[in-house]
């Protein structure tokens, strides 16, 4: 995969709703209800735009085939804080840099929207041992983790990464 051919798109498309269900299945670290919200949560974008308060990032190759997305937003009550909601590579373009590139491209759409932090959750749970590095090697630290947040033994671990 030639990274140099990517491009990213913020324009919510129809055709994204089945995009991020292919994407967000074909990882095998989601749920069918999970799954569902994802998908959902485009559909959401389509039906309100902005008043949604899902903004996507989308990762095109040069046929248009949609590689990996990210989904964020400010959250309500905050001033200027932001949560990344879902960060997904498909499972045959892993591995070669894409979600880095997509995260970096995510929080400069943040910060230049006067994001001063963006907040992250993910599992306890062994398979997301890789995702948890993800973040800790993206410059994200650590500040919480929720015991039996999402299941017995499946604690919510929560992620911060501030405004440079």
């Amino acid at each position: 995969m030639n990274l140099n051919e990517i491009h990213f798109r913020r324009k919510v498309e129809q055709s994204d709703v089945e995009s991020v269900r292919d994407i967000v299945t074909s990882t095998g670290y989601f749920n069918a209800e999970e799954i569902d919200i994802a998908a959902e949560l485009v559909e959401e974008n389509l039906a309100k735009g902005e008043a949604s308060g899902y903004e996507f990032i989308f990762a095109d190759n040069e046929r248009s085939e949609t590689l990996g997305y990210s989904c964020y937003g400010k959250i309500p009550g905050t001033k200027n804080s932001y949560a990344l909601y879902w960060i997904a590579v498909h499972e045959k373009f892993r591995n070669h840099g894409l979600g880095r590139i997509l995260l970096k491209e995510t929080e400069t759409d943040i910060f230049n929207l006067s994001g001063t932090g963006i907040y992250v959750e993910t599992s306890s749970r062994e398979q997301y041992t890789s995702t948890r590095a993800f973040y800790a090697n993206n410059g994200y630290d650590l500040k919480a983790r929720f015991e039996d947040y999402y299941d017995k033994g499946d604690d919510l671990v929560f992620f911060v990464k501030k405004k440079p």
